[in-house]
């Protein structure tokens, strides 16, 4: 008896399929890497993710936490999407 080292599948997708796969598969990209920002997202130590940003001249001056008041600072460009993103 041969010694089978693993199992092959061969599938065969119609042109609008292979398209359909690549547009699942890029979304999902996109999804996983806002999936990430989320999970990655700053959180006081308080447990809130609400902060107020001030800025002044359009320099950043303060970062403050909604939840108990907490000053801390964060990179302007940490903050999460405000809409859907699309990958076009």
């Amino acid at each position: 008896m041969a010694n089978v080292s693993g199992i092959t599948i061969g599938l065969e997708f119609d042109s609008k399929s292979k398209l359909k796969l690549r547009a699942i598969a890029k979304h999902v990209g996109a999804l996983a890497d806002e999936l990430d920002r989320i999970d990655n997202a700053w959180m006081c130590d308080c447990g809130s993710t609400e902060y107020k940003t001030t800025f002044e001249d359009n320099f950043l001056m303060d970062n403050q936490c909604m939840g108990c008041g907490k000053h801390f600072s964060l990179p302007i460009d940490d903050e999460l999407p405000t809409q859907l993103e699309s990958s076009d």
